[in-house]
């Protein structure tokens, strides 16, 4: 960055275009190669002159991968990977496991590395920032075939000096500031997958369809998603005591599954949502140990959140709305709109919600027989009259008889499981 050389920018694009027909991608400033850099800046094709002047990499808006993958391997000891305000097109998913953006290996060297865009995206009306598209070719091309991932980290690893842990990821990597949006949900593609990273830790992102708030704002019913279009992958686990671990403000919408868990530790969700989904939330794989989401939305999904596997989950005002079903979209599942245990009782917790609408005839939280080691709580309900479509083990005062009765899972009973019309105000 300090010794840019003062090119018109004309002279960056052609010679960024010259060097992706190539099949490589060099920098637009290079620095010596014993002090490998710790700040890269790369400009869209769209993005300002002033940007494009000061950055590393200037995108053609072709292949723009490339120009990313290129730029994450220079970070050799770690650093900040800034995008400037534009928008990045990704054509290809030919790196390592069928993946758009890698982050490699890295010689076997841990790094902790910072993705961000440089302006807060906003909304729908007043969209800036970054926006980085998954065009149709690269959709089309990944129909009727395994997986793809637009950003993951390589899979080997080396060995671990814990006596515990045999193995752990050296890429640690923090994103934030960006929207991503796929052509569509046609094809099995995850946005952001943590599966090879070390620690992953999300803010202020937005994972959607390029028509996702067209047929949010617009009322229109989204085309059935694809299985396997998932927006984020969680890590498999962490024990790595100060590892961040985290999603803030990430939003998805228009795909299969807007969340997958798998097998998480520690994992804490704050002020996010999934909309217009199959599945907002899933879990699945070994024991998710501890998941905490803290005012988080399902808003217009076909299903409430899908248990699989075994775990322990604490959501803290979970808000749940439903209000027309002609604009959620059709699922290929067969679930329910209800939360569903793939084995009822294998999860434990404590969930308070409210709900708002009933499209699909949904009252309550859980499908009969589920949640069963779960402290539920709906929010909507008043305590002192009787719920009509109450949660196992929920209570009301009885002021006709005195009693406070509680919810079986069947019928109403008092503290001695008396049903509610038998016994008296004492």
């Amino acid at each position: 960055m300090n010794a840019k050389v003062g090119l018109a920018m004309t002279s960056f694009l052609t010679a960024a275009s010259a060097t992706v027909a190539a099949g490589a991608v060099e920098p637009c400033h290079s620095g010596a190669a014993e002090d490998p850099p710790r700040f890269l800046l790369v400009a869209a094709a769209n993005s300002s002159a002033r940007d494009k002047a000061a950055a590393d990499f200037v995108c053609t808006g072709k292949n723009d991968e490339r120009f990313f993958n290129e730029a994450i391997s220079r970070l050799r000891f770690g650093g900040t990977l800034k995008m400037a305000d534009g928008d990045y097109f990704f054509d290809a998913f030919d790196e390592e496991g069928d993946t758009a953006v890698l982050f490699g290996f890295n010689d076997g060297d841990a790094r902790t590395i910072n993705f961000e865009g440089t302006t807060e995206n906003k909304s729908y009306n007043t969209r800036h920032g970054v926006s980085i598209h998954v065009t149709k070719a690269a959709v089309e091309a990944a129909r009727g075939g395994g997986p793809k991932f637009v950003f993951r980290g390589t899979e080997k690893r080396p060995p671990s000096r814990g006596a515990f842990f045999s193995m752990t990821h050296v890429n640690n990597v923090n994103f934030a500031n960006f929207y991503l949006f796929l052509h569509d949900a046609s094809a099995p593609i995850c946005g952001i997958s943590g599966n090879g990273f070390g620690s992953m830790f999300l803010s202020q992102i937005g994972i959607y369809t390029e028509k996702y708030f067209d047929d949010r704002f617009l009322h229109r019913k989204p085309a059935t998603p694809a299985k396997g279009s998932v927006g984020v992958i969680s890590l498999h686990n962490s024990n790595d005591e100060m590892a961040r671990i985290g999603y803030d403000f990430v939003n998805v919408g228009g795909l299969h599954t807007g969340f997958l868990f798998q097998g998480v530790d520690h994992l804490v969700l704050r002020d996010c949502s999934a909309a217009r989904c199959c599945y907002g939330y899933r879990t699945t794989g070994r024991a998710a140990k501890t998941l905490t989401m803290i005012n988080c939305c399902d808003e217009g999904n076909a299903h409430l959140p899908f248990f699989g596997g075994t775990g322990h989950l604490t959501a803290i005002d979970f808000n749940i709305e439903r209000f027309n079903a002609a604009f959620i979209p059709d699922s290929p599942d067969n679930t329910g709109p209800w939360a569903v245990e793939e084995t009822p009782g294998d999860w434990h917790g404590f969930i308070s919600y409210t709900m708002q609408g009933e499209a699909f005839g949904l009252k309550k939280f859980w499908k009969d027989g589920c949640g069963i080691n779960f402290r539920t709580e709906n929010l909507n309900h008043s305590r002192m009259e009787r719920p009509d479509c109450p949660e196992f083990l929920e209570t009301y005062f009885d002021r006709a008889t005195g009693r406070t009765l509680t919810w079986d899972g069947s019928r109403w009973v008092d503290a001695l499981g008396r049903p509610a019309d038998e016994g008296a105000k004492d």
